[in-house]
């Protein structure tokens, strides 16, 4: 079969609708790339680094991005490798290598005026590794703090392991739980609990470790995940913010719309601190920064791992495989459907039903017409960047922005567009 490739009047439809985009202000600038086991398939950029500074270079492919939630992909790459080494597995309870979760007890009632838990009673079930990696954990993190113009720094500045527990008990008895481990989903801080494991079972940090088994094996050739001085000059796109959506101290749960020209630059100190001196932990959950570019070769090297391609492989086929296998209960998978629903509407459009969590990634176990086919895996979030790879296509793409808070509606409306005509020029194509 031919490699999958795209002609130029295809090219230039994806290329109108970013550039349609920025120059509508619906978006401040924009990568999107597709990519397949074969090789790059497109790659395009619009928009400038620095929104409302028309003198401010052009981003591009090596631009670097704050990676937000792409980074769990990452972090679940790891610590599957860990679980093919023998030194965890699914089962495993967490508490084993992180006592901190030791105990935990579950909320029966919250605070009227702050929002933080305040009555609970002992849990039942003890939260393993597995419930860790689909957000089934239960892990309540509604008592920390967030605010619209930096979401969680809190989390990212000056906290280290035993701080970042402490913030969530508080003055409870234990870390607290909405539901009983495995009964639910619930999106949280449960991958940055993974990327802490990785740490204590490797005795290196989170971004070390990805460095040296992710980053640099095989056909992985990925620039150092958090920019560096002596390792390449950082042009990190900085993060944009909408201050017209939202009150001070209220991060929006759901779709944010916004009006155009409200869009600048954030001048604040940046949500993660590029500085490694400043960040004494790597969050799992959103703490890398690389181009975009370079995230799809990770993309490229799972579809190559499916097809039984690829030249060492960071993973198994099997372990590839629970990065696209349905995990959630019956209950946790109406609550994500409706997390989804909430949060990336109208983007997504998984048909009622279709939402479920794989060991790290949101599947689709329904086709969604015109676009994914059931089995893709993909996440998002924060800064709105987002990524899928659907196996059964065999493509990945990444859409990456510097758009702060999540879940901007003209933001998902244009990953809409791009999604259906990339799907559009491959029916074409077959």
């Amino acid at each position: 079969m031919a490699p999958l490739a795209f002609s130029a009047p295809q090219k230039d439809g994806f290329r109108k609708i970013m550039s349609d985009a920025v120059a509508s202000k619906s978006t401040p600038a924009v990568f999107f790339g597709v990519t397949s086991a074969d090789g790059l398939i497109y790659s395009h950029t619009e928009g400038k680094k620095l929104v409302d500074d028309p003198t401010s270079a052009d981003i591009d492919e090596d631009t670097v991005f704050w990676l937000c939630s792409q980074t769990k992909l990452i972090t679940t790459i790891a610590v599957l490798q860990l679980i093919e080494q023998g030194k965890i597995d699914l089962d495993t309870l967490a508490e084993s290598v992180l006592p901190e979760l030791a105990n935990p007890v579950l909320v029966t009632g919250y605070d009227s005026e702050t929002g933080r838990p305040s009555t609970t009673i002992p849990a039942k079930g003890k939260i393993t590794l597995g419930h860790l990696l689909n957000h089934s954990s239960g892990l309540d993190d509604s008592g920390i703090k967030r605010t619209q113009a930096n979401g969680m720094s809190e989390l990212y500045s000056s906290v280290d392991v035993a701080t970042f527990f402490e913030m969530m008990k508080g003055s409870l008895p234990g870390l607290p739980l909405k539901f009983e481990p495995g009964t639910d989903f619930n999106y949280a801080v449960s991958t940055n609990c993974v990327g802490f494991i990785i740490e204590r079972l490797s005795g290196k940090s989170s971004e070390q470790y990805s460095c040296v088994s992710i980053f640099s094996v095989g056909s992985i050739l990925v620039q150092y995940p958090q920019p560096r001085p002596h390792l390449r000059p950082p042009r990190y796109h900085i993060c944009i913010l909408l201050p017209d959506t939202a009150s001070e101290g209220a991060l929006p749960a759901s779709v944010v719309p916004h009006k155009s020209g409200v869009i600048e630059s954030w001048k604040g100190p940046p949500v993660i601190d590029q500085d490694p001196a400043h960040v004494p932990v790597l969050f799992g959950s959103a703490g890398l920064y690389s181009s975009q570019k370079d995230y799809l070769t990770v993309l490229r090297h799972l579809l190559q791992i499916k097809a039984g391609v690829a030249t060492s492989p960071i993973l198994t086929a099997a372990s590839v495989d629970k990065l696209f296998e349905p995990t959630l209960p019956s209950v946790g998978a109406k609550t994500l459907d409706m997390f989804a629903a909430a949060v990336f509407a109208p983007y997504l459009e998984v048909p009622a039903g279709g939402a479920q969590f794989s060991r790290g990634l949101f599947v689709n176990t329904v086709d969604v017409p015109g676009k994914r086919k059931a089995g893709s895996g993909a996440w998002g979030r924060w800064a709105n960047t987002s990524f899928f790879v659907d196996p059964t296509t065999g493509v990945g793409a990444v859409f990456g922005t510097q758009l702060a808070p999540p879940g901007d509606k003209d933001h998902n409306q244009l990953l809409d567009a791009l999604e259906r005509a990339l799907y559009a020029a491959l029916s074409a194509e077959s």
